[in-house]
């Protein structure tokens, strides 16, 4: 048996004398991976932000920062009292929500919390956010079983795969446009007009930039250094007149 040009290579076969793909390497699908996990994670609620964010604030401040907003001088009045500290002990102002412990004293500069009071705080704060996961995981979990419940499911065992409950997607949905027809008839000549009309409902949820953006509230300034009063000395003649501007009395017939 005469040998064939291809017996002469390596192999036996056509096939191995084919150029094989390159390999990619490893690192590029572990790279996405990650990535992909980090975009599987759950993302937290409003509430669980602002606490953790409290809570880091408490832990890693000092105390003598000024708010940089300038603080509220509500003194209660337009916003609740401050849970965490509802009064300086320096200069006795009353705090409201708007101020956070973390900050010094909008008035005076006094540190509002001591080391003890701090501590005690970031435990509790803790607390509250286990409480808050947990009430928001209990929450979810009933939302499924009413789904399941609506849908007539069949009860499941706990531990298999189908009592794992679906992950509820934060995104809200789009409403459906709605299309009707209008049928209208004109008395002089008798004839019937059909018109199409579309329905385009607007979102109530703002755009998801601006559920980013810590919501603004009106803060009370600080009062003036200063009592304003009048300076001039009171007219006897005029007893009732005005002392803070110029009046001029027009006589009208």
């Amino acid at each position: 048996m005469q040998p064939t040009p291809w017996s002469k290579a390596a192999g036996s076969m056509p096939s191995d004398r084919l150029p094989r793909p390159a390999q990619r390497p490893q690192h590029v699908s572990q790279k996405q991976s990650k990535g992909k996990g980090k975009n599987q994670e759950p993302s937290k609620s409003k509430a669980i932000r602002k606490l953790e964010s409290l809570a880091e604030g408490v832990r890693k401040s000092s105390g003598r920062e000024k708010d940089p907003k300038g603080g509220c001088f509500c003194q209660a009045r337009e916003h609740d009292l401050s849970p965490y500290t509802a009064i300086c002990r320096g200069c006795g102002l009353i705090l409201c929500a708007i101020n956070l412990p973390y900050y010094a004293c909008p008035h005076c500069s006094a540190v509002l919390l001591s080391n003890i009071v701090r501590s005690s705080l970031s435990a509790r704060l803790d607390e509250e956010i286990s409480k808050q996961v947990a009430k928001e995981e209990e929450g979810r979990l009933r939302v499924v079983q009413q789904a399941r419940d609506a849908e007539g499911a069949f009860p499941v065992l706990p531990g298999s795969a189908a009592a794992t409950p679906p992950v509820l997607s934060s995104t809200p949905s789009r409403p459906t446009a709605q299309t009707h027809k209008v049928l209208s008839l004109n008395s002089k000549t008798k004839k019937y007009t059909v018109s199409s009309y579309t329905n385009t409902p607007v979102s109530s949820r703002p755009a998801s930039r601006a559920e980013s953006e810590v919501e603004e509230v009106h803060r009370v300034g600080a009062p003036p250094s200063e009592v304003d009063f009048v300076k001039r000395t009171p007219d006897r003649n005029h007893p009732w007149s005005n002392m803070r501007m110029e009046l001029l009395y027009v006589l009208v017939k």
